[in-house]
């Protein structure tokens, strides 16, 4: 898809077979041909250090079209090799040109998903390279949302940006409730699924904090303006973009700290419920040990001991026994032990 911002976002449909000839009202030139010219190509660097560029078209392609069509918008032949593979969301400065990736979690499945794709931005163009249609639904979102005002490069890019930023602080409100209502039911000592919740939690909202960390990097790089690609004037709209992703940032952060007191809290528990029971064997031992002396004494069967021929000797023994019993149970209570 093709569109412009000529004061207003808007899409248009330009027959194919003159696509390349769009741009190339303003070819690049080789360095050779300069030379020998004695021309400066308008397109270089050197031509608009002290003017930003107008950047007036938006493009959508497949892989295939811009393979097709990078030269026509004068783009070099080797861009695009350095995005074979997309795993995080960046932005590279080169001589002739700005790469970047996009790499937008699910929200639905963080751990599972990611919705990947490419963009180069030159002294003319903004291109999006998708396999899919999430930069078209994006724009055309964009159409309709900032139809009544004038359209920059930087506004456009605020403007996509912002719609991957959207929804997300309240994401992460929802992960809080998540972890206060866990903090309630190990409260109560509902723990037996604590931890398992927790580390689940703990890797989304990781994953979520990475993402954030890589789009106020990304924002970062453009709001240099190496290239001079963009007004300095404007350029707080790209500053804005890495505000908010540091802020989204910082709240995932304290997500995570929480997660890791919840489970320092489920361990402090574990391990007082396990010196509990270690408490009650160590009474249970204690309160047993009188009786296994007796025990072992009189179950030594010398021929000469009066109590096995005594009359009472049997309920004496009970008597004795049970007597330790209660004084041990006494000398505890007395003590807090039990």
């Amino acid at each position: 898809m093709y569109y412009t911002l000529h004061a207003r976002l808007k899409k248009t449909e330009p027959d194919y077979k003159s696509d390349l000839n769009l741009f190339q009202t303003d070819p690049v030139q080789h360095d050779s041909d300069q030379a020998n010219s004695g021309q400066t190509n308008p397109a270089s660097p050197v031509s608009t250090l002290n003017n930003p560029i107008c950047i007036e078209n938006v493009l959508t392609l497949s892989p295939a079209q811009w393979e097709k069509q990078k030269v026509s918008l004068r783009f070099p032949p080797y861009a695009g090799l350095e995005n074979t593979i997309i795993r995080s969301c960046k932005a590279e400065i080169y001589p002739r040109y700005i790469s970047g990736s996009l790499c937008i979690p699910d929200r639905k499945r963080l751990l599972e998903t990611s919705f990947c794709f490419t963009f180069y931005i030159n002294e003319s163009s903004i291109v999006f390279v998708s396999e899919d249609s999430v930069p078209d639904r994006i724009i055309e979102t964009m159409i309709h949302r900032y139809e009544s005002q004038d359209m920059s490069p930087e506004l456009f890019l605020y403007g996509f940006f912002s719609e991957f930023l959207t929804d997300d602080m309240e994401l992460l409100e929802s992960y809080e409730r998540k972890l206060f209502l866990l903090e309630e039911n190990a409260m109560r000592g509902n723990i037996h699924d604590l931890m398992p919740r927790l580390l689940k939690n703990k890797r989304e909202l990781t994953r979520l904090r990475n993402y954030f960390e890589q789009i106020d990097d990304m924002a970062g790089q453009l709001q240099g303006n190496v290239r001079n690609y963009f007004d300095p004037e404007r350029l707080q709209l790209l500053q804005l973009i890495g505000d908010r992703a540091c802020r989204l940032q910082q709240v995932a952060q304290q997500s995570i700290d929480y997660c890791q007191t919840l489970r320092d809290f489920e361990q402090a528990q574990s391990d007082h419920k396990q010196n509990k029971t270690m408490q009650l064997m160590t009474v249970l031992t204690s309160v047993f040990f009188p009786l296994t002396v007796i025990t072992g004494w009189y179950g030594m069967n010398f021929s000469h001991m009066p109590e096995l021929d005594a009359r009472f000797g049997y309920p004496l023994i009970i008597a004795i026994s049970l007597g330790v019993i209660a004084i041990e149970f006494w000398i505890l209570k007395k003590r807090k032990i039990i």
